[in-house]
């Protein structure tokens, strides 16, 4: 439950929810700006301001900002129970760093790219992480050992660090963030996955996903109906990467992997296919609600956090039409 001190902090909290949501950017920073001078110290409304501030092209405040978070349980997970500290720029050579991963599989995705940097400085990294991503993490440079969560309090550690605040213990900002791929598929399961295309004769350059995990806050806000989507293709060959409905037999992210690494493109709503498909450098076209997550908050097409990925923002709260409309003009500039 918030704590608020000021009785006009619930009313303008309510006000800049509903703003961010239907795109009003400049009421919902109005509002931010009112809250810093009546409630400095209300942790929503810094937890919101975050935002806000990466819009405006400050990361490295947004990202403290958005550790009010942790302190309401609406951002990362709770601390771990451990004696060691977390890390706050000591030298590492030779030193043990758990990174914890935390959030939905998106954001564990998003934040693995952060072990290359501690690796970089001469220690030796563990990450956890949701099991079904183990092996692919197993992969990722830097990555010296992969286990669950569960057993995270087992592992020895000099330091630690929640994922989701992995980029603000770095010190990063826009400009520091290089976008390069950090994924990379099974070898065997491309292989596998090349015969059944071949098999199969599927020929299809092109993968969907269509929509998120339905219990993450605001899912409502970024779903939109199917069939605009593929009715943006114009009948372009297909495949679907919504492992719930797919007729491929995606088992796992292994295979899910393999098979975007034979596509050319794949389009998809926010979700952790997203961010896997980017992480592995594919090209990536990201539906986006007017309110999209904090990730693509700084305006554009493009986004420092992943080079082949090609936003398409909705314009208009509850209007979808004109997004997929772009969308089917860029394919078809396309040579599918």
């Amino acid at each position: 439950m918030w704590n608020f001190k000021n009785k006009n902090e619930i009313p303008l909290l309510d006000q800049q929810l509903r703003a961010g949501i239907e795109g009003n950017f400049e009421l919902g920073w109005q509002i931010s700006e009112e809250l810093q001078r009546i409630s400095p110290t209300c942790r929503r409304a810094g937890f919101n301001r975050a935002w806000y501030m990466m819009m405006r092209g400050d990361l490295l405040e947004g990202l403290k900002l958005l550790d009010n978070g942790r302190w309401e349980k609406v951002f990362g997970d709770p601390p771990l129970p451990t004696s060691k500290p977390i890390y706050r720029d000591e030298e590492l050579k030779g030193k043990y760093v758990l990174i914890c991963s935390e959030g939905g599989l998106g954001d564990e995705i998003i934040n693995a790219r952060f072990v290359k940097d501690f690796a970089d400085q001469g220690a030796k990294v563990t990450i956890t992480c949701d099991p079904g991503l183990a092996s692919v993490f197993s992969r990722i440079e830097g990555v010296s050992a992969v286990i669950g969560h569960r057993r995270t309090p087992e592992v020895y550690h000099d330091y630690w660090v929640p994922a989701m605040s992995a980029a603000r213990v770095l010190n990063y900002t826009y400009e520091k963030l290089t976008g390069e791929p950090y994924l990379t598929p099974d070898p065997l399961y491309v292989e596998k996955w090349k015969s059944y295309f071949y098999q199969h004769n599927i020929q299809a350059r092109i993968g969907l996903r269509f929509f998120g995990n339905p219990k993450f806050e605001h899912e409502q806000h970024r779903r939109f109906p199917p069939q605009l989507m593929i009715d943006a293709l114009g009948g372009k060959d297909w495949v679907n990467l919504q492992i719930e409905q797919t007729n491929l037999p995606l088992k796992d992210w292994e295979d899910t992997l393999a098979v975007i690494s034979l596509l050319d493109l794949v389009i998809t709503s926010c979700t952790s296919v997203a961010h896997a498909s980017a992480a592995m450098g594919k090209e990536t076209w990201v539906v986006t609600p007017v309110l999209p997550y904090y990730i693509w908050a700084l305006p554009g097409e493009t986004s420092p956090w992943y080079k082949s990925v090609r936003l398409f923002r909705q314009e208009k709260f509850g209007q979808w039409e004109s997004v997929f409309e772009k969308i089917k003009l860029k394919l078809d500039a396309k040579n599918f």
